[in-house]
């Protein structure tokens, strides 16, 4: 057995509302088991200085399918009224333990 790991970074395109993007990291071997972790993020908002009420960035494990695991990103970046465009970058931690 042995531990491979990798740091995807997962576009966040410019539009408005919670966005969940899925994505896949290939590994050389069978994935075994495997975990995701939110490694950093950079989100912002297309225009003007806003006044910003939540952000929620979060990583989950989706399926892990011979060497490929397949996992989500999922974030929100909003002021009091949900309307403002933004866009930016997530960069996961995918851990793997292949065969």
């Amino acid at each position: 057995m042995a531990i491979q790991f990798a740091t995807p970074s997962i576009t966040i395109p410019l539009g408005t509302g919670r966005r969940s993007i899925q994505s896949t990291v290939s590994f050389s071997g069978r994935v075994v088991r495997a975990g995701v972790a939110l490694n950093g993020f950079k989100i912002d908002y297309d225009d003007d200085d806003h006044h910003i009420n939540i952000v929620e960035v979060d990583t989950d494990l989706v399926r892990i399918s011979g060497g490929t695991v397949v996992f989500n990103v999922e974030c929100q970046y909003a002021d009091k009224n949900f309307d403002d465009k933004y866009s930016g970058y997530v960069t996961a931690l995918i851990i793997a333990e292949t065969a």
